[in-house]
């Protein structure tokens, strides 16, 4: 009877434990929800690595490089390491790489540095209409219409990838 017992109590254990990890799989799936939290800090993180600074502004120094002008970031993403580990937050590898080189990121001197430019996060991505248009394993695009501060609203197709456990936007400049 022990035997039976311990057997029974074996399989159901074996049996919690496996559908315990399936919903777990299942609940990293990603909602329309979490793609556009994902989306607005996405957004919030592009704009801080192209001001140079995430919570303090600083005096950041400016020189001519073959003929454009560049500043140096604040002291919080002054080196490539320091702005990729932000950037990972939300963004993949890849896009980090690619946003970085097509936004003219350079080390110069040892320091970070990136052309000045003028702009801020205009859209309101918390209010965003969201569609997805493709779903695989480890890969969502969404169709996203995102309102303007000034009441219109602009159209933009975003890509997650799951990398590891977590789902990050797959282009830099996809959520600006």
């Amino acid at each position: 009877m022990n035997k039976i017992s311990g057997l029974l109590l074996s399989i159901i254990l074996l049996f919690t434990l496996s559908t315990g990890a399936t919903a777990q799989t299942t609940s990293q799936n990603l909602s329309d929800t979490n793609a556009l939290k994902i989306a607005d800090n996405a957004s919030k993180h592009f704009w801080n690595a192209l001001h140079g600074y995430k919570n303090q502004s600083c005096t950041q120094k400016t020189f001519s490089y073959k003929g454009t002008e560049y500043s140096y970031l604040c002291q919080e993403f002054n080196t490539k390491d320091k702005l990729v580990t932000y950037l990972g937050e939300t963004f993949t590898n890849n896009a980090i790489e690619k946003g970085l080189t097509n936004y003219n990121y350079m080390t110069y001197k040892g320091k970070l540095a990136r052309p000045i430019g003028d702009g801020y996060g205009m859209l309101e991505w918390k209010k965003a209409k969201i569609k997805s248009v493709q779903q695989k394993q480890n890969v969502r695009t969404y169709n996203l219409t995102v309102p303007t501060v000034d009441g219109d609203s602009v159209k933009r197709t975003v890509t997650f990838t799951k990398s590891g456990s977590t789902w990050k936007v797959n282009q830099f400049d996809a959520v600006q």
